[in-house]
Protein backbone atom coordinates (compact mmCIF):
# COMPACT_ATOMS: atom_id res chain seq x y z
CA UNK A 1 0.00 0.00 0.00
CA UNK A 2 0.97 3.50 -0.77
CA UNK A 3 -0.25 5.96 1.73
CA UNK A 4 0.34 9.07 3.64
CA UNK A 5 1.86 9.19 7.02
CA UNK A 6 -0.15 9.96 9.73
CA UNK A 7 1.27 13.50 9.72
CA UNK A 8 1.88 16.11 6.81
CA UNK A 9 3.98 19.53 6.52
CA UNK A 10 1.39 20.74 3.65
CA UNK A 11 0.96 24.37 4.17
CA UNK A 12 -2.53 23.91 4.83
CA UNK A 13 -5.07 25.91 7.27
CA UNK A 14 -5.25 24.35 10.95
CA UNK A 15 -8.42 23.13 10.71
CA UNK A 16 -7.69 20.97 7.36
CA UNK A 17 -4.22 19.50 9.15
CA UNK A 18 -6.61 18.53 12.53
CA UNK A 19 -8.72 16.63 10.39
CA UNK A 20 -6.53 15.21 8.38
CA UNK A 21 -4.37 14.06 11.60
CA UNK A 22 -8.10 12.78 13.22
CA UNK A 23 -9.12 10.78 9.91
CA UNK A 24 -5.39 9.45 8.76
CA UNK A 25 -4.47 5.93 9.45
CA UNK A 26 -1.32 5.52 11.02
CA UNK A 27 1.21 3.57 8.37
CA UNK A 28 2.18 1.43 11.26
CA UNK A 29 -0.79 0.48 12.60
CA UNK A 30 -1.41 -0.87 9.39
CA UNK A 31 1.70 -2.91 9.35
CA UNK A 32 1.12 -4.42 12.70
CA UNK A 33 -2.28 -5.64 11.06
CA UNK A 34 -0.48 -7.42 8.72
CA UNK A 35 2.01 -8.62 10.64
CA UNK A 36 -1.04 -9.87 13.08
CA UNK A 37 -2.74 -11.76 9.69
CA UNK A 38 0.54 -13.67 9.51
CA UNK A 39 2.10 -11.50 7.06
CA UNK A 40 5.61 -10.28 6.97
CA UNK A 41 5.34 -6.72 7.16
CA UNK A 42 7.76 -3.80 6.33
CA UNK A 43 7.01 -0.16 6.76
CA UNK A 44 8.98 2.58 4.54
CA UNK A 45 9.24 6.02 3.88
CA UNK A 46 9.84 8.49 0.60
CA UNK A 47 9.83 11.92 0.85
CA UNK A 48 10.84 14.57 -1.45
CA UNK A 49 10.77 18.39 -1.81
CA UNK A 50 7.72 20.05 -3.10
CA UNK A 51 7.73 23.90 -4.53
CA UNK A 52 4.79 25.56 -5.64
CA UNK A 53 3.63 28.88 -7.13
CA UNK A 54 1.51 30.01 -3.82
CA UNK A 55 -1.14 31.12 -5.47
CA UNK A 56 -1.25 28.22 -7.78
CA UNK A 57 -1.65 26.07 -4.60
CA UNK A 58 -4.41 28.42 -3.29
CA UNK A 59 -6.31 27.60 -6.00
CA UNK A 60 -6.13 23.94 -6.08
CA UNK A 61 -6.93 24.23 -2.13
CA UNK A 62 -9.93 26.23 -3.35
CA UNK A 63 -10.62 23.68 -6.20
CA UNK A 64 -10.01 21.24 -3.48
CA UNK A 65 -7.26 18.72 -4.78
CA UNK A 66 -7.19 16.68 -2.10
CA UNK A 67 -10.26 14.49 -0.94
CA UNK A 68 -10.12 15.86 2.89
CA UNK A 69 -10.40 18.85 1.22
CA UNK A 70 -14.09 17.99 0.46
CA UNK A 71 -15.30 17.91 3.80
CA UNK A 72 -14.98 21.34 4.54
CA UNK A 73 -17.93 24.14 3.26
CA UNK A 74 -17.39 26.84 0.29
CA UNK A 75 -16.84 29.06 3.49
CA UNK A 76 -14.91 27.34 5.59
CA UNK A 77 -12.44 27.11 2.52
CA UNK A 78 -11.82 30.56 1.86
CA UNK A 79 -11.47 31.35 5.59
CA UNK A 80 -8.61 28.73 5.63
CA UNK A 81 -7.59 29.99 2.13
CA UNK A 82 -7.15 33.39 3.71
CA UNK A 83 -5.20 32.15 7.26
CA UNK A 84 -2.53 29.93 4.87
CA UNK A 85 -2.32 33.53 3.13
CA UNK A 86 -1.39 35.46 6.03
CA UNK A 87 1.18 32.20 7.46
CA UNK A 88 2.61 31.87 4.12
CA UNK A 89 2.99 35.34 2.26
CA UNK A 90 6.11 33.60 -0.01
CA UNK A 91 5.40 33.83 -3.63
CA UNK A 92 6.72 30.11 -3.47
CA UNK A 93 5.73 27.59 -0.92
CA UNK A 94 8.16 24.77 -0.49
CA UNK A 95 7.44 21.64 1.95
CA UNK A 96 7.84 18.09 2.01
CA UNK A 97 5.40 15.11 0.58
CA UNK A 98 6.47 12.20 2.54
CA UNK A 99 4.47 9.25 1.14
CA UNK A 100 4.31 5.69 2.87
CA UNK A 101 4.91 2.45 1.69
CA UNK A 102 3.70 -1.12 3.54
CA UNK A 103 4.39 -4.45 2.28
CA UNK A 104 2.84 -7.75 3.33
CA UNK A 105 3.70 -10.47 2.23
CA UNK A 106 3.38 -14.52 2.89
CA UNK A 107 6.33 -16.83 3.84
CA UNK A 108 8.26 -17.21 0.43
CA UNK A 109 6.77 -15.05 -1.86
CA UNK A 110 8.86 -12.54 -4.05
CA UNK A 111 9.46 -9.00 -2.58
Amino acid sequence: MVMLPATIQYPLFKAAIARFEELQPDPAVIERHLRAAGLEAGLSYVEHELRIDRDKYLGMVRARYMSLLSTFSDSEIEKGIEEMRVAHPEPVLVFPDRFAFVLGRRDGEPA
